[in-house]
């Protein structure tokens, strides 16, 4: 196994928690989590449940990126002006 990989992975194993949430229920919290970022409010503790899943979870991460998107595009703020909710993944 390369090096890149095992970073990876061992990355994902610390970052596990001892009660996480699922991917369905990951689905759930998105559209909520998105209108949260882009109002800019205080993070709750179901956002930091959400934002350990997306650091987690590329399927996720991806979708909910891509709703933001969509979401900011609608509403005519730029796309640049907010930054992710979750820390940059690291393997992209």
């Amino acid at each position: 196994m390369s090096r890149r990989p095992l970073d990876r992975l061992l990355r994902q194993i610390s970052e596990t928690e001892t009660e996480e949430i699922t991917c369905s229920e990951c689905f759930e919290l998105l559209a909520g989590a998105v209108e949260h970022e882009l109002s800019g409010a205080a993070a709750t503790p179901a956002h930091g449940r959400l934002v350990q899943h997306l650091g987690q979870c590329g399927v996720c991460r991806e979708e909910y990126e891509v709703l933001r998107d969509l979401v900011r595009a609608g509403s005519g703020t730029p796309l640049r002006d907010a930054g992710p909710p979750i820390p940059p993944d690291s393997t992209a």
